[in-house]
């Protein structure tokens, strides 16, 4: 029997309170930060199918805000771990008009997929670190796969480069872009017609190798 865990909310007024103040030095962080799509990128955003899953390691987690603006007013939708940690990047991301499905890959990961699934139904599109939250670094899950493959999704592979960063001492060692920053990002499609037929383990397999080779591609370019 499938174990179902708790969602976590933030529930505390000086909580919210603490969330709108960061979400303030974020846009205001943000806006020194100058974001550059590549020229494959830029046709991919002319191609874009509406059933598209993006997917990018979770120590590139600023890409995020990178797709959110080249992407304009379409709708994203980020999956985001049930945990109290999963609460306050949801708040965060809700006041950046960012939507969120809760789960993880040990955490509510059925339930979590069914919804993704929905979303792309939708015209949703999905934002999808596949090594996170917790690892291994660089280690695709089949639950993207899956997603992938129920909403007969492509799959857009999202590498970026920052000019300058510090990384954290975390699991997956984090980057974080400095002020004034120039954001490159990359991207590749994988078309659900070229991968209909695989199953899901392989096309998880697939999915790392192509998208470690795009993220070592991309720290190479100037």
């Amino acid at each position: 029997m499938t174990k179902f865990y708790k969602v976590q909310t933030l529930k505390k007024w000086w909580q919210r309170v603490v969330v709108v103040i960061v979400v303030g030095i974020l846009k205001i962080y943000w806006a020194t930060l100058r974001v550059r799509l590549s020229n494959n990128g830029k046709q991919i955003l002319c191609t874009l199918r509406e059933k598209t899953i993006f997917t990018f390691w979770h120590n590139n987690l600023f890409a995020v805000y990178a797709l959110k603006k080249l992407l304009g007013n379409k709708n994203v939708c980020g999956l985001v771990s049930p945990s109290s940690d999963g609460a306050w990047l949801t708040e965060i991301f809700q006041l950046l008009g960012i939507d969120t499905v809760r789960g993880s890959s040990r955490r509510n990961g059925i339930l979590a997929i069914s919804n993704m699934i929905e979303k792309l139904s939708s015209e949703v599109l999905i934002a999808i670190t596949p090594d996170g939250p917790r690892g291994p670094k660089c280690k695709f899950k089949i639950g993207t796969a899956m997603v992938a493959k129920g909403a007969e999704a492509d799959v857009v592979i999202v590498a970026a480069k920052y000019d300058h960063f510090f990384t954290l001492p975390t699991w997956d060692r984090f980057k974080v872009p400095l002020p004034f920053s120039r954001i490159l990002v990359e991207g590749k499609t994988i078309c659900h017609e070229d991968f209909r037929n695989l199953p899901a383990a392989e096309l998880s397999e697939l999915l790392e190798k192509q998208l470690n080779e795009l993220q070592t591609l991309t720290d190479g370019l100037h």
